[in-house]
């Protein structure tokens, strides 16, 4: 088996996970991106969606991300997110709530300024994440509520 990589998940304001990792998969700015020991290096941008370390124990974890960057050098796999939220702390009609908010506020008559558009337009991406992220968890484990 080969030599797993050092995965480590850092916000602004902690670590939020080092693990050692046989596979990671995280959302970038373009599309899903799979890391396995032996990746050739790269940097990309984060976009907003599901990042999934599985550890070199078997366990796998499970967070939301949005926004920053990732780096693979080596052995080591470094994710610097603007924040995480773990999904097994996100509350499925809550998240559907703030996507239902964030959707009516797109849809809102009026004028809308570049800036107020980007922020409606992010707030929906995060929301739409956050509901799937939800929804990912609650179907994973059958027989349970989320």
């Amino acid at each position: 088996m080969p030599t797993p990589i050092q995965c480590t998940v850092v916000t602004p304001n902690a670590i939020a996970l080092e693990e050692k990792a046989t596979y990671v998969s995280f959302e970038a700015w373009d599309g899903q991106v799979g890391v396995m020991p032996g990746t050739s290096p790269f940097l990309t941008r984060l976009g907003t969606g599901m990042l999934t370390v599985t550890s070199a124990t078997g366990t796998t974890q499970q967070m939301l991300t949005d926004g920053g960057f990732a780096q693979m050098q080596g052995d080591s796999l470094t994710l610097l997110a603007d924040s995480t939220v773990d999904i097994s702390t996100i509350d499925v009609k809550q998240a559907a709530a703030m996507l239902a908010d964030a959707n009516q506020k797109a849809i809102a008559s009026g004028t809308t300024s570049a800036a107020q558009r980007k922020s409606v337009e992010r707030a929906q991406r995060v929301s739409q994440a956050t509901v799937n992220a939800a929804s990912q968890r609650a179907n994973s484990r059958p027989g349970q509520r989320a």
